[in-house]
């Protein structure tokens, strides 16, 4: 049996091997100040990266006589196919990671003179802002020594250091999002509603409609207003403090320059923006509008069925869960009904009662609901026919497994299926032609954004239009009749334009637009393709337009009453639209006879107007062309930095680790070498040197180790097995490699690890030989509120202590999902050893782990050597009450088929393991630090029932 799981273990290794896909091969491109790393395909976004990066340094260093002290380095991809960056600062290895899909045209982040500026610009404004030494002589060195103190004192309240960035980004290019129409209407719109967030939400937000981004949006304004009325001077001088051979915070830093806290200020603030938002809305006309249906929260896409009797819209909770609805769109009569037999019941009970007012609307009857599967996301969703809609997901890319891309899907309303339709299609916002069983989208490739026709049946794509960078396309739009194509298109230093092509001649026209605009969004054709409605923002107001094409006539359709969103036609007279306020989007009618009017002022120019008055500003955009030098990525240039962790048992003992950790930013290559002692006893002390290699999907493993364990001095030594051995000294090298392969929710990892040391257990020295081959198989399936997955580990061990060969196997399964969006599993697990004994409880640390101690069965609540047997049986479970929330859990322990004890309790675990980007590009003092905590109850009937305890903070290579 031994020799036919050997063989098994050993070709699934192989065959994963075999089936992995060609990891992403970086390189890099080395400037001045700056390290450029960057994926196959993106060279040409780098380059030009590489040099904007160069003279935005120069000029923020003329702009505030900062600079970063170190090289930076850059990361330039794409995993996820959206507008976004991140810095993580450091006085000696600061960091930016660079997305290159640009922002689309409904975003607050699409007025900019060009993606790749504005989006290095803020970038680097944080590095500069927040990486700046400390004038300190004892606080800089123990930050350039140690990781985790160098990232506490960088850091600043969320909505300073985001809001500066902002300030920066919208000061040196005249756009941003100081400047930016929409996100100045949305703000208006929330102020004259009293829904400007107050103080102590503006950090992370309150769960209210898009409070998670006022750290950017309000926090830009109120810095703006602060260097208004008090200098920019004395706002740059808070920066100047933080860095102070006395320690200050942000709060001291600020009160004093300013005189007063920064909540008390902001309250001034906010009181001024509310005041200029009601006295803007005075003269505001009445709008004959009517409320059609109310949202719960976030609605998006509002797309009417062909036939107009039902309506699709994507919707989103508080928690960022998504659905697409089809609702009914004739009026809600059950739900009318049934309130006015309340009322007259009511008022029949009690005729001196009074009845509550009808509602504004009764709302639409929801007819189906789709969630998405696996974390990809419903977006963009359009009518084919009156059955069937199309979307787009995220779907991994098939030569990345760590990155997405959109795909196309197609949800079937009468059976509801789900089908994917095309594969590596990397789209976003799409068209039908459903003349051509066709697609126009836009296709977004290593920052190249262009037009394509995709056809369905035959798999082929046509490029429709320019594809360079700095262009980017949105909002393809189909006229009913399949003759004419409206989209959207901005160039760089440009505003946003609006285009029309014949589809027959492939003639193109400029659709007017209002003089002064400057944000423009989501085009939709009236039901019989004469009239274009679209969305524009002028002087801080987003409003309906409408172009006719017969009349060759701009009307204006709204004068500012409602932050206009997704225009349908919903009749010959009345169109349906979301208005956006400050509890989210909500779907109105509008009367087009009674609201129109002429737009005789129109715009004359594609150029963007700068808006700052700032004496330092970037130059226009452009895409750089000169070429570079690249060179291979150097997994040798490593930073360093000193490790300190502690782990506390309860049942066994309190141990200090302290190191040195390095690694490349990458962490292609990753060393840890320390020492670790028990504190109070002498339970445990020792030395350790690991280092790990990971090149696409391998991962290579080696460790070196001495140590020794007391058991007897454990805090609960007496419970220690009788047949366990009182001290164990043990020197010896380990080393694994593994393999990894993941196919959307299906990973799949093999391993072989090899472990040779010399172990003495006060009985005489004997040479420790083992061999463990591994397979790990997981799945799931998840459906955002409920979710089912399972988990199959499986090793085999051959070994030899002494003169005693021995062999053995684990085996471990788990079911686990949510239910109702409360995460639970169930688990159970089984070891067996033939010739040898297993021992049960003790805990993982830097110093002993799988790799040094095969025959363990670590538990936390229980200390080294509670049980000895030839047999192991686990069975447990958990449940929490949300994700990341900690696990209330039970564990059962089985030694030699009798019950050992059993523990239940609370713990919880978060490990910085690159799990995301964000902890993957972490400083080495930061990445692969690992945070344990629980509270338990265990019962035996070998050693007293008591509460225990652990707290663990240390580092997991």
């Amino acid at each position: 049996m031994h020799s036919v799981m050997k063989k098994v273990a050993l070709g699934s290794l192989m065959s994963l091997s075999s089936m992995s896909y060609a990891a992403p091969m970086w390189q890099t491109i080395e400037t001045e100040h700056f390290n450029v790393h960057y994926t196959q395909g993106h060279k040409r976004w780098a380059e030009s990266a590489a040099h904007e990066l160069e003279l935005v340094r120069n000029k923020v260093l003329e702009q505030q006589n900062r600079s970063l002290e170190a090289k930076a380095d850059v990361v330039v991809f794409d995993p996820y196919h959206g507008a976004n960056g991140f810095a993580i600062p450091s006085t000696d290895k600061p960091l930016m990671a660079l997305f290159t899909t640009p922002p689309q045209s409904d975003t607050v982040i699409s007025n900019s003179s060009g993606w790749q500026q504005l989006l290095i610009l803020h970038e680097y404004i944080h590095l500069v802002h927040l990486s700046q030494p400390n004038r300190s002589t004892w606080r800089q060195t123990l930050r350039d020594v140690w990781d985790p103190y160098d990232i506490a004192l960088a850091i600043m309240p969320r909505w300073v250091a985001e809001g500066y960035a902002t300030l920066m980004e919208s000061k040196m290019t005249g756009r941003g999002r100081l400047f930016d129409n929409y996100t100045e209407a949305l703000l208006t719109e929330f102020a004259r509603q009293g829904a400007l967030l107050p103080y102590s939400a503006l950090n992370n937000g309150n769960d209210s409609y898009l409070s998670g981004s006022m750290a950017y949006l309000i926090g830009v304004r109120y810095l703006a207003w602060l260097e208004k009325n008090y200098g920019e001077q004395t706002l740059d001088s808070v920066w100047t403090r933080m860095q102070a051979v006395e320690s200050r915070d942000f709060d001291e830093a600020f009160k004093g320059v300013f005189g007063d806290h920064p909540a008390k200020l902001y309250k001034r603030f906010v009181a001024e923006y509310t005041y200029l938002s009601m006295a803007s809305a005075q003269d505001l006309p009445e709008l004959d509008t009517k409320l059609w249906h109310d949202f719960k929260f976030d609605a998006k896409n509002l797309r009417l069925s062909p036939s107009g009797e039902f309506i699709a819209v994507t919707e989103r909770d508080s928690k960022g869960r998504t659905e697409l609805n089809i609702y009914v769109t004739k009026d809600n009569e059950k739900a009318e009904k049934d309130f006015n037999e309340k009322q007259k019941a009511l008022l029949a009970a009690d005729p001196k009662d009074v009845a509550d007012n009808a509602p504004e609307t009764f709302g639409r009857i929801k007819k189906h609901t789709l969630t998405p599967s696996n974390f990809s996301g419903i977006r963009y969703a359009r009518w084919k026919d009156e059955n069937t809609l199309y979307f787009v997901a995220s779907v991994q890319k098939p030569n990345d497994q760590h990155a997405v891309q959109g795909e196309l899907f197609q949800w079937t309303l009468d059976d509801n299926q789900v089908t994917q339709l095309t594969d590596d299609a990397g789209i976003r916002r799409f068209a039908i032609d459903k003349n051509n069983n066709a697609i126009v989208a836009e296709k977004v490739r290593y920052g190249y954004s262009h037009l394509v026709n995709l056809e369905l049946n035959k798999g082929s794509e046509t490029i429709l239009s320019s594809n360079q960078l700095g262009d980017t396309y949105d909002y393809p739009e189909i006229s009913e009749n399949g003759n004419k194509l409206a989209y959207l298109k901005s160039g760089l230093n440009q505003n946003w334009q609006l285009y029309v092509r014949d589809m027959q001649t492939q003639n193109s026209f400029q659709v007017p637009t209002p003089k002064g605009y400057q944000f423009l969004t989501q085009p939709s054709w009236s039901k019989d393709g004469n009239t274009l409605f679209y969305v524009a923002g002028v002087e801080g107001a987003i409003n309906l337009y409408a172009y006719d094409f017969s009349t060759q006539q701009l009307l204006q359709l709204s004068q500012g009453q409602h932050v206009v969103s997704f225009p349908q036609q919903l009749n010959d007279s009345e169109m349906l639209y979301l208005g956006i306020s400050s509890e989210g989007p909500d779907a109105y009618t509008l009367d087009m006879d009674n609201t129109a009017s002429l737009v005789t002022e129109l715009s004359d120019t594609k150029q963007a107007p700068k808006l700052s008055n700032a004496s330092v500003q970037l130059d226009d955009a452009q895409i750089y062309q000169q070429p570079l030098q690249s060179k291979p990525y150097d997994k040798w240039d490593h930073s360093a930095s000193m490790t300190l962790g502690s782990q506390y048992y309860s049942a066994s003992t309190e141990v200090l680790h302290l190191g040195v950790k390095g690694s490349d930013f990458l962490e292609e290559l990753s060393w840890h070498v320390g020492l670790s002692k028990s504190l109070g006893d002498s339970t445990l002390v020792g030395g350790f040197a690991d280092i790990k290699m990971q090149q696409g999907n391998t991962e290579w493993q080696a460790k070196g180790f001495s140590f020794e364990l007391d058991t007897a001095a454990q805090s609960r030594g007496a419970e220690v097995a009788a047949m366990a051995p009182h001290t164990l000294q043990q020197t010896g090298l380990s080393a694994q490699v593994s393999h990894s392969y993941r196919q959307n929710m299906l990973s799949l990892t093999g391993h072989a690890s090899v472990h040779a040391s010399e172990l003495d257990t006060g009985l005489g020295n004997q040479d420790e030989r083992w061999l463990r081959l591994g397979l790990e198989q997981s799945w799931q399936y998840d459906k955002q509120a409920f979710a089912i997955g399972q988990q199959i580990q499986a090793q085999w061990l051959n070994g030899k202590s002494g003169e005693t060969d021995w062999q053995g196997y684990n085996l471990t399964a788990t079911i686990f999902g949510k239910a109702f969006h409360m995460p639970l599993y169930i688990q159970a697990e089984q070891a067996r050893r033939e010739d040898s004994l297993l021992n049960v409880g003790g805990f993982r640390s830097s110093l002993i782990d799988q790799n040094v101690m095969a025959n363990t069965i670590y538990e936390p609540d229980l200390p080294f050597f509670a049980g000895v047997a030839e047999r192991y049986q686990g069975y447990g479970g958990g449940v929490a009450v949300s994700e990341g929330a900690p696990w209330l859990y039970y564990q059962q322990h089985q030694l030699d088929n009798q019950v050992f004890g059993q523990s239940y309790g609370a713990k919880w675990t978060t490990w910085f393991n690159g799990r995301d980007w964000s902890a993957k590009f972490a400083p080495a003092g930061i990445s692969d630090l690992r945070i344990d905590i629980g509270l338990s109850r265990v019962e035996s009937e070998r050693f007293e029932n008591e509460n225990r305890a652990w707290l663990g903070l240390w580092f997991d290579l």
